[in-house]
């Protein structure tokens, strides 16, 4: 039960990420809440594209969670979808690190949370 509860968290969060990185590479000027930026306006272009290397990634992991609960078919057998469950511990590891240490702090206060509570449903899963 906790784990279907951890995998529908999982794929809100990672979906609003996703829209929020598709939304940046579009041009919305969110520039103060992600990479380190702090300018208020819209990033260069070489931003943009790394924002939308973001939602693709984000999107996928949507999928494998959907996977997770038996929405969509799993594409990995049983051992192989453990050791993504563990990768994406270790992705969600290094987004919760990069938002509670980064100097910009409306980045900051906008990933923090969010990271922390998605590297614990993470583990969840996992385990």
């Amino acid at each position: 039960m906790l784990d279907t509860v951890s995998s529908s968290f999982l794929v809100f969060a990672y979906l609003a990420a996703a829209l929020f990185h598709l939304a940046i590479a579009l041009g919305a000027p969110l520039a103060a809440y992600v990479h380190g930026e702090n300018s208020n306006g819209q990033l260069r272009l070489s931003r943009r594209t790394l924002s939308f290397g973001f939602f693709l990634t984000f999107i996928a992991i949507v999928g494998h969670y959907l996977a997770q609960l038996g929405l969509f078919t799993p594409i990995l057998e049983a051992a192989g979808n453990a050791v993504v469950n563990w990768v994406l511990v270790g992705i969600a590891t290094v987004q919760a690190f990069i938002a509670n240490t980064a100097k910009n702090l409306k980045q900051k206060k906008l990933w923090s949370g969010p990271t922390v509570a998605m590297l614990l449903a993470a583990v969840i899963v996992a385990v």
